[in-house]
């Protein structure tokens, strides 16, 4: 298989998993109300449940709130690679692993993180900050490291940066005829 043919079969499997988006579940507690006796008395029982998401292809808005969180990195190559890299990858991790469940979670909600509302008969758009929020709360709480990396790398591939910067390329290209 040469080189040609190995790209064609590489972008086919990144269209088919951008268009059919990657769905991951998580282990969560709900807490189930028992009533009893005409709704007059209740039991509250927590309960062990499964919560599935599905990370489909992002919308440009998305991706732009996913730079406002990436330009928040900032890491020390120096630091990592010197005598005392295990301390500087503990402070890392505590200062990046929230941001890094945020991420995965602006990621889930794609476009449901605008809320649309009525203002002065205009729809305006209002950020879901609680639900982000939420989201974020749950991945931090739940997500093992090996599982937010693997997330984490979906989200890059879900971005579809390739086809992005192919379009503005295009958008570029100069013309091939003289304007009339």
């Amino acid at each position: 298989m040469d080189k040609e043919q190995e790209l064609l079969l590489e972008k086919a499997e990144l269209d088919a998993i951008v268009g059919r988006g990657v769905t991951f579940e998580i282990d969560d507690y709900d807490l189930l109300i028992k009533k009893y006796f005409f709704g007059l008395f209740k039991k509250k029982k927590i309960q062990k449940i499964k919560r599935s998401f599905t990370i489909r292809e992002l919308t440009l808005s998305t991706m732009d709130r996913l730079s406002r969180e990436w330009i928040e990195f900032d890491l020390d190559e120096s630091r990592i690679t010197s005598d005392d890299a295990l301390e500087a990858a503990k402070i890392m991790t505590a200062k990046h692993a929230y941001r890094c469940a945020h991420i995965v979670a602006i990621a889930v909600l794609n476009t449901e993180i605008l809320i649309p509302k009525n203002s002065s008969g205009r729809i305006i758009y209002v950020e879901d900050t609680k639900r982000i929020e939420q989201l974020s709360a749950l991945f931090f709480r739940q997500l093992k490291p090996s599982k937010l990396y693997n997330l984490y790398t979906l989200v890059n591939t879900m971005c579809n940066f390739g086809d992005f910067i192919s379009s503005i390329r295009l958008m570029k290209c100069e013309r091939t005829t003289m304007p009339i």
